[in-house]
């Protein structure tokens, strides 16, 4: 009996050890107003896309994706500097307008952002390009 309690140990430790790090590893990212947005996420083997419309949530697309998606996806926010973002870009009293909302964990990136896209920081333009690009390759619509 305590050789199967070791051996299951061992085997849980080594399913931690493997799928730890690639289940942590997504691409977040929120768009639009209160009523009205898009939320892309995905992560090594699938990408998803859901949309709000006046309030109700609906799926748009789900799809697998290859690994390299997350790899291309780090090397294209690495050379953009995504890790000199703020954390918040928001103003006092401004409002009615949409928002972002950034999250990644992946590699060396973690970095969180959200604000009003008015107040956006640099770069902000060439990410909705990229994530569009993104979606378009996997038959997806656009935000």
């Amino acid at each position: 009996m305590i050789f199967n309690q070791r051996h299951a140990a061992s085997a849980c430790a080594l399913i931690l050890i493997i799928s730890g790090p690639l289940a942590a590893e997504h691409v977040k990212f929120e768009t639009g107003s209160y009523r009205n947005k898009s939320l892309l996420y995905y992560d090594h083997q699938n990408l998803s896309l859901s949309k709000t419309d006046s309030g109700q949530t609906f799926s748009v697309c789900d799809k697998r994706i290859s690994d390299k998606t997350l790899n291309h996806t780090l090397a294209f926010l690495t050379a953009l500097d995504v890790q000199s973002w703020r954390p918040h870009y928001f103003r006092e009293g401004l409002k009615g307008s949409s928002t972002f909302t950034l999250d990644i964990q992946m590699a060396n990136i973690s970095k969180k952002s959200t604000g009003h896209i008015d107040l956006a920081p640099t770069g902000y333009d060439k990410i909705i390009r990229y994530f569009n690009q993104v979606l378009i390759v996997n038959s997806c619509p656009a935000l």
